[in-house]
């Protein structure tokens, strides 16, 4: 068990420096103008990314990615009341969305999934009262309704891909709910759908199961918070590796931060 644990630690810490690295190797290759980028920008670069993605026009898609990498530094997630947290989610859904640009080998279809997943988070950012993650989950919850009609009809291994199918568009949300929710608002449904996972789909009582997801789906896009959480259950689903990782892209973004208005100060 320990070794598992610290495989995880080790990998979280190896993607951490390379989105890192990633965000803030254009410094010196930073646009002519100081001006702050408003991230709205941003995310019109991004839905336009994920739109030549669906055509298959990776190549463009890919010149989108390198001029949001080269910008994303100058924009002040302050202005968007992000916690380290939500900022973390947000590069890290970047970084992926560019392994999936360059990886001619993904499915394409995937590649498409990890590039919508990025252009979901920057929305969220962008329009946290209100962002289109929601729509999409809204349909996920929906579509556990045939889930749930296998089991009562006790086709239990259509049930069980069903599920695994459902996984793979919560997938696409993921990142996006990350960045515009508080963690203590989504992790019951996040460990709830780790406990469905492991769960025996043949059991008899699982549709009351499905129909608990239902209702923790429904908790965090309605903003439902429940009180009384055991902070312990939070200790175990969360890995010290994620920890170490939002520490890292704080302590980066700070830096960041602190050389620029040192050079700004400087050009006085």
């Amino acid at each position: 068990m320990t070794s598992i644990i610290t495989g995880r630690r080790a990998a979280c810490i190896i993607s951490a420096a390379a989105v890192i690295l990633m965000f803030f190797h254009t410094h010196h290759l930073q646009a002519e103008t100081d001006d702050i980028l408003p991230l709205e920008k941003v995310d019109d670069k991004a839905a336009a990314m994920h739109d030549l993605a669906v055509n298959g026009e990776f190549e463009e898609a890919k010149a989108v990615h390198s001029w949001i990498a080269g910008r994303l530094p100058e924009v002040s997630f302050n202005d968007y009341d992000m916690n380290t947290a939500q900022l973390t989610a947000l590069l890290r859904a970047f970084d992926r969305a560019g392994t999936a640009l360059v990886d001619a080998d993904m499915d394409e279809a995937e590649r498409v999934r990890f590039i919508l997943a990025f252009r979901l988070a920057v929305d969220a950012a962008v329009h946290s009262k209100n962002p289109i993650w929601k729509d999409y989950a809204r349909s996920l919850s929906e579509r556990l309704e045939t889930l749930k009609e296998n089991l009562q009809k006790g086709n239990t291994q259509d049930a069980e891909q069903l599920f695994h199918e459902w996984q793979t568009g919560f997938e696409i949300i993921r990142p996006a709910m990350y960045t515009s929710e508080m963690e203590e608002d989504y992790m019951p449904l996040v460990s709830y759908i780790r406990y469905l996972d492991g769960e025996n789909w043949a059991h008899s009582g699982q549709v009351p199961r499905i129909e608990t997801l239902q209702q923790y789906i429904t908790d965090v896009v309605e903003n439902h918070r429940k009180d009384g959480a055991d902070p312990s259950l939070w200790a175990v689903i969360l890995s010290i590796g994620s920890i170490l990782f939002a520490s890292l892209t704080y302590t980066g973004w700070k830096k960041y931060k602190g050389e620029k208005e040192h050079d700004r100060m400087r050009d006085k």
